[in-house]
């Protein structure tokens, strides 16, 4: 049997994958490690490559592999499927089978569909001065409360928050060819998630109906979740 997601923690932090990637990375405060275990020379030009991307970026299509492990190093979790995002807050995330489940944010309302359980739930899409995790419509909020350090592994970064009641305990970005290749991130309870990134494919044409969602019929629908 399919385990059952939370519905807030899923869809937060794959969100939170958004502002990780997609803000600008000059609007974060810069951090430095103190052991020097890392080539500043790589770190700014890791750093200098996701800005000009995030900068530059206004849509984005790529194929993922995501992953994810417990604190125990047990795996729990494996999928793939496509991402999609049209600037400035529409987004969708489709996983394939065996587990198909669709999220698509249409800049007002954030579906979510589980054909699985015939169910699909329909809530208001926050606006990111009330999610902090939606910094794509607004990178300025990020800038408060993550800073960004330099990571000893080759073209990385690391993301630390800077509040103690954040979603997550760190996030790092690989940079490869001068875009994000790898996202990565620890939450609060210690699992960990890893997102492999392929065939991207930036500033392309994306048709509009790829991020809005009609439910099915006789699919049980509920709102405000």
């Amino acid at each position: 049997m399919k385990p059952r997601k939370a519905l807030d923690i899923s869809i937060s932090h794959r969100l939170l994958l958004f502002a990780v990637v997609f803000i600008g990375a000059a609007q974060i405060e810069t951090h430095g490690q103190v052991d020097g275990r890392f080539d500043e020379g790589e770190y700014q030009a890791s750093r200098s490559a996701l800005e000009a991307f995030s900068n530059d970026l206004e849509s984005l299509t790529a194929k993922f592999e995501q992953s994810s492990i417990d604190g125990s190093g047990y795996l729990i979790e494996q999928l793939d499927g496509v991402f999609y995002f049209q600037a400035p807050n529409q987004f969708r995330w489709a996983y394939s089978a065996p587990m198909p489940e669709l999220i698509v944010g249409d800049g007002e309302q954030l579906w979510h569909f589980d054909p699985s359980l015939e169910q699909a739930t329909v809530r208001t899409q926050p606006p990111a001065s009330d999610l902090p995790i939606l910094a794509l419509t607004d990178p300025a909020v990020m800038a408060a409360s993550y800073a960004i350090e330099p990571d000893e592994r080759p073209s990385t970064l690391r993301f630390i928050p800077t509040e103690a009641d954040a979603p997550i305990a760190e996030a790092i970005v690989q940079i490869a060819e001068g875009r994000p290749a790898v996202v990565e991130w620890v939450d609060d309870f210690g699992q960990r998630t890893r997102i492999v990134f392929s065939d991207m494919r930036v500033n392309q044409w994306i048709d509009p109906a790829i991020f809005q969602f009609a439910p099915p019929p006789g699919i049980d629908v509920l709102e405000g979740l």
